[in-house]
């Protein structure tokens, strides 16, 4: 006799970058296994690998969580977190003044993506000469945060140009050989690049300010969560 099957409520999250709403289920079991295996490894990568194929799989393979920006990867994966478990996490935090250790509590439905109001993906570069941006996946933020040469920056960006718009055509980028690209990027002037490298620091973010009292000394506190390594709570 067969097993019976057990029905899971779906929900809709938007993905910032798209402005488009898919349908989830939350994790389950499996992916809770995948989960407690990534948090035992104390690697904040590995953390964002199961993040990424919890989204995959959570998403009825209509996404692909290698494919999403990191912004994207941390905002979903915390409101999939949210519908299957609960919206409310209980972090540990030191008291600025008097070192007193503290319990508080981050509720993630209040996470939003922040985004600076002058980012564009689209902008010119010359007079004559416009680019339109993509965002870097997980794997290539992480390489922007570990570069140890400046070549490694100029790699990724010849990697997330999309198209290039001239007066007189519209060029797709990536069609192009990966050493033709990175050479374009060389031959550009640090004024062309500006715009570029705008375009990566001010991509959309998660960043999230936790205000609290100290239990101890009674002053005011908080606790800042952000960034490529502390979001995965």
């Amino acid at each position: 006799m067969a097993l019976p099957q057990i029905d899971v409520q779906t929900f809709k999250l938007n993905v910032s970058s798209m402005d488009k709403e898919f349908k989830f289920r939350p994790f389950l079991v499996k992916e809770e296994k995948l989960l407690v295996m990534a948090n035992e490894s104390s690697d904040s990568k590995d953390m964002l690998t199961t993040a990424q194929q919890i989204i995959t799989n959570c998403s009825f393979g209509k996404l692909n969580g290698e494919k999403l920006p990191l912004f994207d990867v941390q905002k979903i994966f915390l409101d999939i977190r949210s519908q299957s478990v609960g919206n409310i996490i209980e972090l540990n935090a030191n008291c600025g003044d008097c070192d007193a250790k503290a319990d508080i509590f981050l509720d993630l439905d209040e996470v939003e993506v922040k985004t600076v109001d002058n980012h564009k993906a689209t902008f010119n570069i010359t007079e004559t000469i416009a680019v339109e941006m993509q965002y870097p996946t997980v794997e290539e933020v992480h390489d922007l945060i570990q570069a140890t040469e400046e070549i490694d920056v100029y790699i990724v960006a010849a990697n997330n140009i999309k198209t290039i718009y001239t007066e007189e055509e519209t060029i797709d980028f990536q069609s192009n050989p990966p050493e033709e690209r990175v050479e374009w990027i060389e031959n550009l002037t640090p004024e062309n690049f500006k715009g570029i490298k705008d375009f990566f620091e001010t991509m959309p973010q998660l960043y999230h300010t936790l205000n609290f009292v100290c239990k101890e000394c009674g002053k005011d506190n908080y606790l800042v969560i952000d960034g490529y390594e502390n979001f995965f709570v």
